[in-house]
């Protein structure tokens, strides 16, 4: 690369940092929060109904919850207002994976990743969010599914699905050693003395929870790559079912459920006191 062109990529990456960092894009940014945390909320409501059988038959995981959104009065704005927020914070997180970091150390590389991951895990919600405000929206099983399909049908396919696995076993191990760790305390600024210890136990209980789900969610699709059976990635939703046929199961599926609806109020205080 020119040393001009060098300078135009720089000069880029200050322009788009200085309009990360201008407050009515943070305050979009922290709206994403509150947007993850409706969907969270919903995902351990509906967990929990399945858990004490009184579950609709319908979805227990992302696309659910938006489902029930849209059903809502009112619903669509709410699904537009959490695809804006979770869609700035995507942007935010993806400036910070490209130009965050004064140093090209391995630490600052990890947060670097850390971020991208963190963008694309919002920018499916924001995209799941939009999609079905224009009534476009898809089954997430079934999407889950029909990769893992396109994937098996592919030579070394099996490969690609347990690689899969094993990322969404490690994603969800990480959540829960970050819950037990409490290193969620790097992320936000110390909430008052008032509210700290709500927080805490909201964030331990959280992260554990979902780890634990998407932990299950890598098993079922290494079982999908083992058997060759795309069926068997059925994403969270197949996760929770799976929990919930196993003995002693329908407790832990509870506990689950508990656990997303405790990183769903955590991110409402996430929205106020992350560090961005």
């Amino acid at each position: 690369m020119s040393d001009k062109a060098e300078q135009a990529a720089r000069e880029t990456g200050r322009q788009a940092k200085r309009a990360a960092d201008s407050k009515w894009f943070e305050t979009t940014a922290r709206a994403g929060f509150v947007g993850s945390g409706i969907v969270h909320l919903l995902i351990g409501y509906l967990a929990i109904l399945l858990g004490v059988g009184n579950g609709s038959g319908g979805e227990t995981d992302q696309s659910g919850a938006l489902h029930q959104i849209a059903d809502v009065p009112g619903g669509i704005v709410l699904l537009w207002l959490v695809a804006v927020g979770t869609a700035a914070l995507t942007i935010r997180l993806v400036v910070e994976a490209v130009v965050g970091g004064r140093t090209d150390s391995a630490r600052a590389w990890l947060a670097r990743a850390k971020n991208a991951g963190k963008a694309l895990v919002y920018g499916v919600i924001a995209y799941s969010a939009a999609s079905f405000a224009l009534g476009a929206g898809k089954s997430s099983s079934g999407s889950t599914q029909s990769a893992a399909a396109k994937a098996l049908a592919t030579p070394g396919g099996v490969f690609v699905l347990l690689l899969a696995a094993a990322i969404a076993i490690a994603i969800g191990v990480g959540l829960v050693v970050i819950g037990c760790r409490r290193s969620f305390r790097k992320q936000i600024v110390r909430p008052p003395a008032s509210v700290d210890r709500t927080v805490t136990v909201l964030a331990v209980v959280g992260y554990v929870g979902k780890g634990i789900a998407v932990v299950i969610v890598g098993v079922l699709i290494a079982v999908a790559a083992f058997r060759s059976d795309p069926q068997q990635a059925s994403g969270l939703d197949g996760a929770f079912k799976a929990l919930h046929g196993t003995p002693g199961g329908v407790f832990m599926l509870i506990a689950v459920g508990i656990g997303f609806l405790a990183f769903g109020v955590y991110s409402f205080f996430r929205a106020r006191y992350a560090r961005l």
